[in-house]
């Protein structure tokens, strides 16, 4: 829609600077009459054939051949600056804009067309004969002026390109600036080449008719030069483009072997994932399994020989085990979700950010008895998530701190309000992690490279889990900088506040 206004708009504005040109190039061509008939009827023999001269250039046009135009130009220049340099600025503009609309009607183009070319050529044309006569020069005097010319001409030229250049302009708006700049230096060399030849005509016409024909030759020479310069302009232009065009192909081809081998690189680096996945996945449920089978097959050989005491230790040992087994099974069922879905379904209840850090911590206190757990909750903090979400992240990272931080360091859990946020932060004084893997150890199957890590087992889903879950519900998990003395790690679960984003416009 904006589209098509866009183009009304443009269409509008050539419109109405095309009749704009056309009434003012009209009305000076009726009022050049006159004088034009007293020249003609004073020196009928070399006004009339000048002017036949101009017609037959106007019907053989020089096609410039600029990209996304139709720019030509014609030999009718010398032959109609010749009228104006001998016989007067109005001869000049009658028979230029006569012939030009002669012309371009035996061209079958449009009236607008033919109305707007006519008055263009017959407004430049004017235009120069006016400068020539400021300049110092004598419309209608044999004698010519060459510095008056010299302005004359350059005045035509920007007129006349100016006048043709504006339609672009208007209709195509400010990239058409871009393609009116293109060929410029052409239209002068070639302008320069005919308009040379404007003195040298007058000076034969008024000499001798008879020796007018002789401008045959030179004028068939500088024609035959334009074309040349012409053809060899398009021809550049089309190098140019066929080398943009081989560049571009190029940097396409470079930029599909670039990513082939991007490709190729992140197949192979999934390849490493699934087998070092497979290797840990492995190792992490065969560990606890191992355990269960032994324990049950120690019972099963010797249970009648076991002590109740000895018995009741074999079977808690087989439920922590199993409790294990279960738990890295519910991590790897519920990663695998989330790379389905991405998200949890329906809408989070409203509930106490830090009544849920509180029952977190006791859970956590109820694991790792032996841990020193801290908690600071100084307010309520209303918040729109699922409970067992907040609970299974935050026990997550708990049971981080409290596997990877030194054995009698404390674990602090912090429930804070900051700005529009709840932040809920746990942090620790354990070895802390490198800046290198402050991202990583949020992707799935990352453990870093520490006999801490190592000794505490696990797939390297909790993070990646926590994150997910964090998301779910709208909110966020970082990795920010530890406080002084830099030591440990400190994870913040930011979730809005319910007071704040559920508050209504007043």
């Amino acid at each position: 829609m904006e589209l098509r206004a866009a183009r009304t708009a443009a269409r509008r504005r050539v419109a109405t600077y095309t009749a704009a040109v056309a009434v003012a190039g009209f009305a000076w061509l009726v009022l050049a009459m006159p004088a034009a008939a007293q020249a003609a009827g004073r020196d009928p023999g070399p006004v009339l054939l000048l002017a036949a001269l101009v017609l037959a250039a106007e019907l053989m046009p020089l096609e410039l051949g600029r990209p996304g135009t139709r720019d030509s130009t014609t030999m009718s220049q010398p032959f109609a600056f010749a009228l104006v340099l001998g016989w007067g600025t109005p001869a000049g503009v009658v028979a230029l804009g006569a012939c030009s609309a002669l012309a371009d009607l035996a061209a079958g183009k449009a009236a607008r067309k033919v109305l707007f070319n006519s008055a263009q050529l017959a407004v430049a044309l004017g235009v120069a004969g006016a400068v020539y006569g400021l300049a110092g020069g004598d419309p209608g005097l044999a004698q010519v002026s060459l510095p008056a010319f010299a302005a004359a001409a350059l005045a035509f030229f920007v007129v006349n390109n100016l006048l043709v250049e504006a339609v672009l302009v208007l209709a195509g708006g400010t990239p058409a600036l871009g393609r009116v700049r293109q060929g410029v230096g052409l239209r002068a060399w070639v302008s320069a080449m005919l308009l040379g030849m404007a003195p040298v005509v007058t000076v034969v016409a008024e000499t001798s008719l008879g020796l007018v024909p002789i401008l045959g030759l030179p004028t068939a020479a500088v024609y035959l030069a334009c074309r040349g310069a012409i053809r060899a302009d398009r021809e550049r232009a089309r190098a140019e483009a066929a080398a943009e065009q081989a560049r571009a192909t190029a940097a396409e081809q470079a930029r599909l072997v670039e990513g082939e081998q991007a490709l190729i690189r992140q197949l192979q680096e999934s390849d490493r994932l699934k087998r070092d996945l497979l290797a840990t996945v492995s190792h992490e449920l065969k560990t606890p399994l191992t355990v269960i089978l032994g324990t049950l097959g120690t019972l099963s050989r010797r249970g009648a020989a076991l002590e109740v005491a000895e018995r009741r230790e074999f079977v808690d040992m087989a439920i922590r085990q199993g409790t294990r087994l279960k738990e890295l099974i519910e991590q790897l069922l519920l990663a695998a979700r989330f790379e389905q879905t991405g998200r949890e379904p329906a809408e989070p209840p409203l509930l106490d950010a830090a009544a849920v850090a509180r029952d977190a911590l006791a859970v956590a206190r109820a694991a790792h008895p032996g841990r020193e757990l801290v908690l600071v909750a100084r307010e309520p903090l209303p918040v729109r998530a699922a409970p067992d979400a907040l609970l299974q992240v935050l026990g997550n990272l708990l049971d981080n701190a409290a596997k990877y931080a030194p054995d009698h360091g404390p674990v602090r859990l912090e429930a804070t309000r900051f700005g529009p946020l709840a932040v809920l932060a746990v942090e620790d004084r354990g070895p802390g992690v490198p800046a290198a893997d402050r991202e990583r150890i949020f992707e799935r199957f990352t453990q870093l490279d520490s006999g801490a890590t190592r000794r505490a087992g696990g797939v390297g889903l909790g993070l990646y889990i926590a994150r997910q879950l964090a998301n779910a519900q709208g909110g966020e998990l970082l990795l920010t900088d530890p406080p002084p003395p830099g030591q440990g790690a400190r994870f913040e679960l930011r979730l809005p506040l319910a007071e704040l984003a559920f508050r209504r416009p007043g």
